[in-house]
């Protein structure tokens, strides 16, 4: 059961432990099994994700968000050929085997069985914004030359990894809010063959994280992306996308689990009264990790030519009963590079 452990969640365990396993494995996906590793069903991604949008308590058992009727095969009583047009109609991760009494034996993975290469993404035709407008002042003394966007990673700039990443789905068109150091960034582009479009949404002055979307009234008609050029997100944007669209979101905000130790014994206190202490204790929240997908009709809640930040438009979002939704991501998927030793870090692992 060794080799298997990294994919089992058992029948005890919390929503939050379950999603840490999920980050863990990389399979976006875990078998859910009783202390004698019967099957009790699978726990994926997209059920861990329409938990948090119906605001469920990451402590409750997994056993209220699991599929009971997951797919599995019998061991000895399957073939290979069966199993691969499994996995390609129903895109599964991974597949439990399972002998007679329904105890997990193995667990069939598509890497495993395919390689790295999994069935061919579909396209989306669809703009995306690149908030490279600021200063960042984080990457500091790197940014007192170039700007952020042209930071680079190996042999490439920041942004340039940003719009690989998305050009694997076909995207490529592309719009840059920029504000500083304006002439390198457009300077580069001109210089470089590509086989993307960009069209540049120039700041006078510093409009924040969100301030610059305004210039888009009326030139978009349907949701779009919209990232910051110091986050590389490998996540499936189809899948983000068709998410945003079955949920008729208006805005959807990808976040990422973080785990926090607080250094210090933490008083819980009722009026003066100590009643108890919790040494070091562990926190466990979502954070934004810089990626949206948002409907045009909410570029009218941004004021013009005025600074406005993201929260700001979310927050302004939620006051006016506009459907916002967040769709989860594994913390392997998230880098953020946008800080000197975040940077340097990331440059050591690669």
């Amino acid at each position: 059961m060794k080799k298997l452990k990294p994919y089992l969640a058992f029948k005890n365990y919390s929503l939050a432990k379950a999603i840490k396993i999920m980050q863990k494995n990389g399979q976006r996906c875990c078998v859910v099994v009783d202390n004698n590793y019967r099957l009790l069903g699978t726990l994926s991604e997209g059920d861990a994700r329409k938990a948090i949008a119906k605001k469920s308590n990451l402590k409750r058992n997994i056993m209220n968000f699991c599929n009971k009727n997951s797919k599995y095969f019998i061991d000895g009583n399957y073939n290979y050929t069966d199993v691969k047009k499994v996995f390609f109609k129903k895109r599964y991760d991974l597949i439990p085997v399972l002998n007679k009494n329904k105890i997990v034996k193995k667990i069939l993975l598509w890497h495993l069985l395919f390689g790295s290469k999994k069935k061919k993404d579909k396209k989306l035709n669809i703009k995306t914004v690149i908030m490279a407008g600021g200063k960042g002042t984080r990457l500091n003394p790197l940014t007192k030359i170039l700007p952020k966007p042209l930071v680079p990673i190996k042999d490439k700039p920041i942004i340039e990894h940003i719009i690989s990443r998305f050009a694997k789905y076909g995207i490529n068109d592309f719009y840059f809010t920029i504000g500083y150091k304006v002439e390198i960034i457009k300077a580069y582009f001109n210089d470089t063959k590509s086989n993307f479009k960009i069209k540049y949404l120039e700041e006078k002055k510093p409009l924040g994280t969100a301030g610059g979307l305004k210039k888009l009234s009326g030139k978009i008609k349907n949701s779009f992306f919209v990232t910051n050029c110091d986050v590389l997100i490998d996540t499936n944007f189809v899948d983000f996308y068709n998410f945003h669209k079955k949920e008729k979101s208006d805005i959807s905000v990808i976040v990422v689990s973080q785990k926090y130790t607080v250094p210090y014994g933490v008083c819980q206190i009722n009026k003066r009264k100590l009643e108890k202490i919790t040494e070091k204790p562990k926190l466990n929240y979502f954070v934004s990790a810089g990626l949206y997908l948002i409907n045009p009709k909410i570029l009218k809640l941004i004021p013009k030519n005025k600074y406005f930040d993201m929260n700001d438009l979310i927050k302004k979002s939620i006051e006016k009963k506009y459907k916002v939704n967040v769709y989860p991501v594994g913390q392997k998927s998230w880098i953020d590079i946008g800080q000197l030793a975040e940077y340097k870090k990331y440059l050591k692992s690669i």
